[in-house]
């Protein structure tokens, strides 16, 4: 098994759909009304929360699965289907922002702040859940499950360094260009979720000749 190759599957899949660069207009808009240091405290929070969130619910997923009777193939299959809608969602411009952006110009209180919109659903939401059962349930040695875990791990420790960046980043960047990394970046992670959907399809018909 190449070590190397899967984390980088691995990381690349989460790291798109968790998107820290296009997700950095959002963080400011929702944050524009406090001060530095309180949104450095929603930062720390958030970020914490979100990773929190996907790596206990990566861990529980197989557990999850067989209470629900959910096999892998049925899991890569709906996973693949929601992946490309999330792909499909980005590209499009997603209406959904604009939604978290408006609400961060209410006078909503800090702790609730980080943990919604911005822990979950902005950087832990179905999309990544989803992905993250799906790689940590097809790792087949402990290592393969220690390096999805590592992934998650790397993939908010850029989302903390967004946050920590995000003036310089979008004075660089700008809004247009934050918008077409993460078109860009869209593009790749619907070519994942095919490559779910159709490992899915595949595993069942498998199943199904096989009984």
């Amino acid at each position: 098994m190449d070590y190397s190759s899967f984390f980088i599957t691995a990381f690349t899949t989460i790291f798109i759909i968790v998107d820290p660069p296009g997700n950095i207009p959002m963080f400011i808009a929702l944050t524009e009304t406090i001060s530095d240091e309180d949104r450095d405290k929603i930062s720390k929070k958030a970020t914490l929360i979100a990773a929190f969130l996907l790596i206990f619910v990566t861990l529980t997923g197989n557990s999850i699965l067989e209470f629900f009777k959910i096999s892998m193939d049925g899991l890569k299959i709906a996973g693949g289907i929601l992946l490309f809608a999330v792909s499909v969602d980005i590209l499009m411009g997603s209406r959904r922002r604009q939604i978290y952006v408006e609400k961060g110009k209410e006078n909503i209180d800090i702790d609730s702040l980080a943990v919604f919109p911005i822990a979950l659903p902005l950087y832990t939401g179905p999309g990544a859940i989803t992905a993250a059962i799906v790689l940590y349930s097809s790792a087949e040695t402990v290592i393969l499950k220690l390096l999805v875990i590592a992934s998650i791990l790397l993939t908010y420790l850029v989302v903390r360094l967004t946050h920590i960046y995000s003036n310089q980043i979008i004075r660089i960047l700008g809004k247009s260009g934050s918008d077409i990394v993460a078109r860009l970046m869209a593009i790749f992670l619907a070519a994942i979720a095919v490559e779910y959907f159709f490992s899915g399809i595949e595993g069942k018909l498998s199943s199904f000749v096989k009984g």
